[in-house]
């Protein structure tokens, strides 16, 4: 049976994001005392569930993931730092498992230490000395040179041994950054996710005619198919509408649509779904920097993928650090009935431009957040900014509260229209028309 304490943990990892909380509501809700939803929403705190925001209170937020350092070698590091390889030069291509920064004592150092580490180091030798032997890789900030045991060791180990003219703290802002950079890649679906390879696919050739279209068409049951030339450049697609009212031997150079729509395999499937959907069309051919067809995308391997598009905002970018600070505003009785709640934000001194006023940059963020948040809290659709008009702006102070309304004036399958005021010290101060693509439902 759960604790009152798993019970509070449960209750707040099912909260929406955005949802403020307190100590007096949850005791409430929940049937226990304050102490305990105290207790409980301190340790939420630590983990990462909720957030203090000043003058906004305890909110429910997106729970960070554990970093990653996958495909991130020490190549990768001696490039990003300027640095240069003193010993141990066979392992540069290995993959790191985490940084260490060695600021403790010598002995301190060693639980922190782990095969393939990276420990950041000074002009200390012993240091230096005990980071090779337990495995890791070793990084001298400063500019400092290493003694010949010290090369020796790293070379047998074949573990880098890498200096570099940064210090300590610059060094690992760097490498955190790059960290973030390629987790935010990882974490979006691209095309590569889901295309099916030209191995698996059947093409025509520019040189076929009509009659080779229709015998494919009858053994495929499909009705698209990318055109190539004999060495696999992509030159067309043909559809069963393009060959209608041509003889069988007409040539398919003749009937094919040129230059078609195109994607690659890096590109996100969020865009190459929105390239599907606004201009109605079933096919994208796949394509390398030379314009040989690699694959095709249709909507068939969209929908069949097994892992939603998405699930969250992602960690690390412009768009998670505002998204904090937005929550929801409780409805009262007289406002129950609208089907998205009003937004919040406090104004931070982050989001200022360089007058010291709310960026519209950071603006157009917030409408975003808040209409596509909207839809896939409040009717479970994932969805992306397709146009955003913003037709009244005024400047709005740092340490201020906004309040976003949003209005729903147009909507059907594949969008919603949103016309939304934002209120700050009961004045109007932005209004704009929103629209979102759906892209699909979670």
């Amino acid at each position: 049976m759960a604790t009152k304490h798993e019970e509070i943990i449960h209750y707040l990892e099912n909260l929406p994001i955005g949802r403020k909380v307190s100590v007096r509501a949850l005791a409430r809700n929940l049937k226990v005392s304050e102490g305990t939803a105290y207790r409980a929403i301190k340790s939420a705190e630590l983990s990462g569930l909720v957030a203090t925001i000043e003058r906004v209170g305890t909110v429910r937020i997106e729970k960070d993931r554990p970093k990653k350092l996958d495909e991130l070698s020490f190549a990768d590091i001696l490039d990003l730092i300027d640095g240069s390889v003193l010993g141990g030069g066979k392992g540069v291509d290995k993959t790191l498992k985490k940084f260490v920064i060695g600021a403790m004592t010598e002995t301190a150092m060693i639980p922190y230490i782990s095969p393939m580490s990276l420990v950041i180091v000074g002009n200390r030798d012993e240091a230096q000395k005990i980071a090779l032997t337990h495995g890791a890789a070793v990084l001298i900030t400063g500019g400092f040179q290493a003694s010949r045991e010290i090369i020796g060791l790293a070379d047998e180990a074949e573990l880098p041994l890498i200096s570099t003219n940064y210090d300590t703290f610059t060094v690992a802002s760097l490498i955190n950054r790059e960290i973030s950079n390629k987790n935010i890649k990882q974490d979006i679906m691209t095309v590569a996710d889901v295309f099916q390879s030209v191995e698996q696919i059947q093409v025509l050739r520019q040189t076929q005619k009509v009659s080779d279209y229709q015998a494919l068409r009858r053994s495929t049951n499909q009705t698209r198919f990318s055109v190539v030339t004999d060495k696999g450049r992509l030159v067309g697609i043909v559809t069963s509408q393009d060959i209608r009212g041509h003889s069988e031997g007409t040539l398919l150079d003749k009937v094919m649509v040129k230059n078609p729509i195109t994607v690659t395999r890096h590109t996100s499937l969020a865009n190459a779904i929105h390239l599907l959907t606004s201009n109605s069309i079933d096919l994208l051919p796949v394509v390398d920097r030379n314009f040989n067809l690699v694959g095709i995308l249709n909507r068939a391997s969209v929908q069949g993928r097994d892992r939603p598009l998405l699930s969250h905002e992602r960690t690390w970018t412009l768009q998670y650090q505002v998204s904090e600070s937005l929550y929801t505003i409780e409805q009262d009785e007289a406002n129950s009935h609208r089907p998205f709640p009003d937004w919040g934000v406090h104004v931070t001194p982050q989001m200022a431009n360089e007058i010291g006023a709310l960026s519209i940059g950071v603006l157009s963020e917030l409408l975003t957040l808040a209409t596509t948040r909207s839809l896939r809290i409040y009717q479970q659709k994932a969805s992306m900014v397709d146009q955003i008009d913003l037709n009244y702006f005024r400047l709005v102070q740092i340490d201020h509260e906004l309040e976003i309304q949003l209005k729903v004036v147009n909507e059907n399958r594949r969008r919603t229209t949103f016309d939304i005021d934002v209120i700050s010290d009961h004045t109007l101060v932005a209004k704009a028309l929103v629209t979102c693509q759906v892209i699909e439902d979670i």
